[in-house]
This record gives C-alpha cells, structure tokens and sequence, in this order.
C-alpha cells in the first residue's frame, strides 16, 4: 500500500506540475548521447519503493549529541573513515547508483541506467539530465573523472582508497551524460563499488586539486553536494556543534524513492563529551534522541516520569542491520601478540559471560566469528569460553612461565608480561577493569589509559597499539580484502590493524572476488572466517546485539518499524519527521503532571515478523 500510495503522489504532481521548457542540463546533448529523451534500449535501470511513511510531513530541527567534534568535515582521505562522517555524506553526497531500502535491489541516484559488458570488466552509465549541485551547476562526466583522481591521490593519504579505486582505469566520458569505465580485474564487487560505494564531488571545485591540497583545503569545510541537505560554514562552531540544513532546491525532492524521507529542516548535532551529561541533556530536553549503549542504562536510567508517562519513548528495534565485529585487536606485528598461542591465550582470558551477565543485564550475545549474526557466519565456529588454566598452559609454551616476586609473569630475558590497552570513553574503564583483574590473576599486568577518541582512532589506524578494544561497523557485501588480506597488513589507514598475513585468506578472497554465485561466496566467506577464527585469531571476540538501543522525545513520526529494514539508528536522519500533532499532544502532557500519552511496545520487531524471521 505504502509503495502505491508513493506512486500516486508522484503522479499528482506530474499532473499539476508548471510546464518548463528550459532544457535541464548541459544544452544541446541529443538523447543518443544522453540527453533530454534518452530511450534507455539496452541498458538497465530500476525502480524505487518508498522507505519513508506517507504521512511525513517537512520541517522542524531534530538535535543529536555527538560525543566528540570530528577530526574533519572531510568524507575523503585521512581520518574521514568515521560513523558521523558516514551518516552525512548520505544526506550531502550521492553515488551513481543506490540500493533500495526494502528491496536490496539497485536503483538509480545520479544515475538512471547502467551496462555490463559481457566480460563483466567494462561499466557504463547515464548520468540524469536533472541533477544539480547545490551551487545550480549540473552533474556530469567530469565530476566522475575528478572523484576517481581524487581517490586514486596517494596525497589523501588514504591508502585502501588508493588500492580500490587503482583498480579502475581512469572514466572515459563518451558525452557530458554518458561514460564508462573499465577495471583492471574481474571482481563482481567493482560494479558496487564504482556504482554505489563511491560518492560523486563536483569537479569545478577539486578538478586540477592534488590529494595534499585537497587535505588542506577541506580540512574543516564541506564541498558542494547534490544531496538534500548542505553544511554551511556559518554553521559549524568547531568544538561544539554543526547543522545541516535542508535544501529547497534538491532537484531530487520528487523522486518516488524521496516521497516522505528528508523531512527535517534543520539536523544539528551538539558536542557533548561526557556521557553522564548527554543523558541529562535529554531529560532536560535540550538533545531529542538518544542511543543507549550501555546495558546497565538502559535497564536502570530511563524509568523516569516521562517515560513512565509516554511523554520520551523507548524502543529496542530489531531489523535486518549488518553486524560488525568488535573485541580486543591484538598487534600481531610485535611481540607479545606476534604468537598466535598469546593471542589464544588472550581469548581464554576474556571472561565476556562474566560482563554479559553481570554488566549487560543478558542483553548481549557472544561472538565467535567475523562476520557475525547472518549468512556468512561459519556455524562450525567455537566460541572461547572463559578458561585461565588453558591460558596459562598456552602462555608457557610460549615462554612466559615463571612469575617474579611481585607475581607478575616474566620471560627468559626477564621482561614482564605488561600490556597498555588505551581506551576512549568513561564508561569502557568499568569494562576493561574486569579483564585486568582476571589478567592480574595469571601474571599479567594491564596497564588502562583513557584518551580522546580522535587520538585513539589515529593510533589504532597507524598501528601505534599493542593492544586495543576496536569495533567495525558491518558491510552489506563483505570484503575480506579490507580487513583481512595480506596486502593490508602493512600500510596505514587500512582495517587491517592487526597485521594479518595468510596465503590461504589471500587466496579465497581472490575466489571470491570472482564468484558471482551468492550461495557460492558465503561458503567462501564462511572457509575464510574459520581459517580468520581458528588460526589466526587476531582478536579476542567481544559481542554484539542484534538491536538499537533508542530513547526520544515522542514529538516524532516514523514508517513501520523504525529505521527501516536494516538501517541503523542514523536511519532517523533520512525517515523520521517533526509530527505536529504528537508535538502538541507531547507539550500538553508536559504542561499536565496528570497527562499521559500512549507507551507503545518497548520491542519493535516488525522487520523480524515481516520477513518470516520470527
């Protein structure tokens, strides 16, 4: 139903619309090369449902607490690999192609069709007459070919980027509309990554730009996007907030896919660095949303009288959203870690039924793969189970047998076995204390540093560690490339922090780089992570939830089942809107200690149900 309604309004404003017979885009590109008219025979193409309620409604602010001010305003080159800078370059920037919130099928963006050669190495595109940067200047094939220069710029010093995008010859522009572009090797994955993964920059501002100064000059400043949202300058206060604003002019604003999604005017996040403090900023009103990572908050802090009274809403949704791997990454460059019996050891040492039962309230389930919760996991897998008497064993095979006077083990060379694990948040410290004592137990001495997250990240991603707690966001299509191949051990600014090296990895992912079969690339997902798991173990596995955790002021309207099918809490940028009524009914309820509003399912599982899951 939510899909024809999509289509109807689409059709309404098409019957009401105001005839223009400007002609958009670059003038005088005939249909064959693009154009006005263009007939799309031979190519493909698709079409969008509608990820956002039929009842949203446009404008408001919605106000979200960033823990720390971004390194950078950057979504290119170093340090731009963050969970904030993702969740705006969506709303600023667009790629060629998208994937459809409900279906997972590909649908245009900046493009409305696309071509496979048949050896499967050679892309082309169409770029829409229609789009427009948020300067009024169209979108064509030099934006494309100054993206993939830009990524391909050792001086972004981003050197994933440089590898990736290197796979692909430069883009030949055939007309302003129509290019193509070939890589060097076959991988079914290069099509989504030139198509979907890569956003689209306006060549008028970095064409000519070299990846340094590209560094210097954006460093703290947004480039022109299409997308619908834009971050002016005179809205960023460094250290302290930014807002995004809604652009009246996107010249997507009517497509069916954009029917009911981007309603708010106005998305401002404000720098709140203490935890403690960001909840008090949402009881006090002052932030509208906040997401619960803490176990122990969720079940004790919100049962406050708005709560109890309706008026700030809790919900725990269940959707389809990717898993991503966490727990404590150990350096395998360096000794200790460089021995794969240590980091067993560390494995056994890590007591997660101890901190899921007495500091997570059971919430949480342990992880022994990585590529957790879905299809790609390898059941085969066995997870550690919390066992010093097995560490201790592993730890003296590899030489760590004797303790000193003060109790701490030494080695031969009379070195203790002391680790420094840095941290970035308050709250992991309550964490962390409870694998330093079981440490403690078996002569190991753990050393805790807390530092700010940005300092944290740059270490981690210039392998200044030995060991570290680190979480991954999970990818849709995984990339054993990334994380886990032996050309990313080495370099800096790669997901590989670990420094894995293993031909047999290496050699499955090459497989799958050129499987085009789905059920055939999970079997060899499913052989690398047993081989990741069992014999390199890198990491000691932490856990994961198969949920967001999320409290809000019930001011706010949403589609079925939140955040979509598998969207993550960010999802309430793009599908949530400012709901008048439920605003008024909310200040009623607040100006009444006798008010109450509906409560509603604190479990919102319709994603689960819908898809036959449970």
């Amino acid at each position: 139903m939510k899909t024809r309604f999509c289509w109807i309004i689409v059709a309404l404003l098409i019957l009401v619309a105001v005839p223009s017979f400007a002609e958009p885009g670059v003038p005088g590109v005939p249909p064959e090369l693009g154009g006005p008219g263009f007939t799309g025979d031979g190519w493909e193409t698709g079409i969008a449902t509608c990820p956002g309620s039929p009842d949203a409604v446009k404008g408001g602010r919605i106000r979200i607490a960033l823990p720390e001010f971004p390194a950078t305003l950057r979504t290119v080159g170093k340090d731009s690999n963050s969970t904030f800078l993702s969740s705006v370059e969506v709303l600023i920037f667009e790629p060629l192609l998208a994937l459809d919130s409900n279906t997972n099928d590909i649908i245009p963006s900046l493009a409305t069709h696309w071509k496979v050669s048949e050896d499967k190495m050679t892309f082309s595109f169409r770029l829409n007459p229609e789009a427009r940067w948020s300067d009024g200047a169209p979108v064509t094939a030099d934006d494309v070919i100054a993206t993939w220069r830009l990524h391909t710029d050792e001086g972004i010093l981003m050197p994933y980027d440089n590898l990736l995008y290197g796979k692909f010859e430069e883009p030949i522009a055939e007309s302003p509309y129509l290019f193509k572009v070939t890589t060097t090797e076959e991988n079914w994955r290069h099509f989504l990554y030139f198509g979907i993964s890569m956003a689209i920059l306006p060549a008028h501002v970095i064409g000519g730009m070299t990846g340094s100064e590209f560094l210097e000059e954006f460093q703290f400043s947004m480039l022109p996007g299409t997308g619908p949202y834009e971050l002016l300058s005179e809205n960023v206060t460094t250290g302290q907030s930014l807002m995004l604003t809604r652009r009246p002019d996107y010249w997507a604003a009517d497509a069916p896919e954009n029917v009911g999604v981007y309603n708010f005017d106005e998305i401002e996040w404000v720098v709140v660095l203490d935890e403690r403090l960001t909840l008090e900023k949402l009881k006090a009103g002052e932030i509208d949303f906040y997401l619960v990572q803490r176990a122990a908050w969720w079940a004790n802090e919100f049962n406050f009288d708005e709560v109890e009274r309706g008026i700030v809403q809790k919900r725990m949704v269940f959707n389809e959203q990717v898993q991503g791997v966490s727990g404590l990454a150990m350096n395998q460059r360096m000794p200790p870690f460089d021995d794969v019996r240590v980091r067993r050891a560390m494995n056994y040492l890590y007591d997660r039924d101890k901190l899921i039962e007495k500091l997570f309230y059971g919430q949480y389930l342990k992880m022994k793969s990585y590529f957790p919760g879905g299809a790609y996991e390898n059941q085969n897998n066995v997870a550690f189970e919390y066992d010093p008497a097995k560490a201790v064993a592993l730890l003296a095979e590899a030489g760590w047998k004797e303790r000193n006077a003060d109790g701490w083990l030494v080695n031969e060379q009379g070195s203790i076995f002391e680790l420094t694990m840095t941290f970035d948040q308050p709250s992991w410290e309550r964490i962390h204390t409870v694998l330093q004592e079981d440490l403690a137990k078996v002569g190991i001495k753990l050393n805790l540093q807390q530092m700010t997250r940005a300092t944290q990240f740059t270490n981690t991603m210039e392998h200044n560690f030995v060991i570290t707690f680190q979480s991954w966001g999970g990818l849709f299509w995984p990339n054993p490339n990334s994380s886990f191949h032996s050309s990313n051990a080495d370099p800096a600014n790669t997901t590989n922090i670990t420094g894995i090296k293993n031909a047999k990895i290496d050699s499955l992912a090459y497989l799958y780089d050129n499987e085009y079969d789905q059920a055939k690339r999970e079997l060899l997902i499913q052989e690398i992570d047993a081989i990741i798991f069992n014999e390199e173990v890198p990491y000691a596995l932490a856990w994961y939830g198969p949920f967001n955790r999320i409290v809000f002021w019930n001011k706010f309207g949403y589609p079925d089942g939140v955040l979509g099918r598998s969207g993550r809490y960010t999802a309430i940028q793009s599908l949530w809107y400012l709901d008048p009524a439920k605003e008024r009914a909310m200040n009623g309820a607040i100006a009444d200690p006798a008010k109450a509003l509906p409560v509603g399912e604190t479990k919102d599982e319709y994603w689960l149900k819908k898809l036959g899951k449970m």
